[in-house]
């Protein structure tokens, strides 16, 4: 019998911490973008977040690039630079596969290192 309990609590701890980079920083990062212009669109995957200068939350992914773009100036886009939350690792040694594959799944084992990117325009030919 204590064997059956010690195995339902270590059973419903591993379920509980599953996911913990999901848990511990949530499924979304901040994120500042600055240009030398004011009043730009910013995209983020090719979807429109805001104007320069922006600041706020954006949901993590593996890969992620910023569009700043302005009539009258060259669209640039950048990637944005990707590293792995720390809680990810320690949810592999504690919660396993089934905690790891939902923090891969949902981007949260993610971070955007820098979180605060400079990208500046240049003004399109003949402006």
């Amino acid at each position: 019998m204590l064997r059956v309990s010690i195995l339902a609590i270590t059973l419903a701890a591993a379920v509980a911490v599953a996911g913990c980079s999901t848990i511990v920083s949530g499924q979304e990062h901040a994120l500042q973008i600055n240009s030398n212009v004011s009043g730009a669109d910013v995209l983020l995957n090719g979807v429109l977040i805001g104007k320069t200068p922006f600041s706020g939350q954006v949901k993590k992914s593996a890969t992620a690039s910023v569009t700043v773009r302005k009539d009258g100036f060259k669209e640039r886009t950048v990637q944005l630079a990707t590293e792995v939350e720390g809680s990810f690792w320690g949810n592999i040694i504690i919660g396993g596969l089934p905690g790891s594959s939902t923090d891969y799944g949902t981007g949260a084992m993610y971070k955007y290192a820098p979180n605060v990117i400079q990208v500046d325009l240049e003004p399109a030919a003949g402006k």
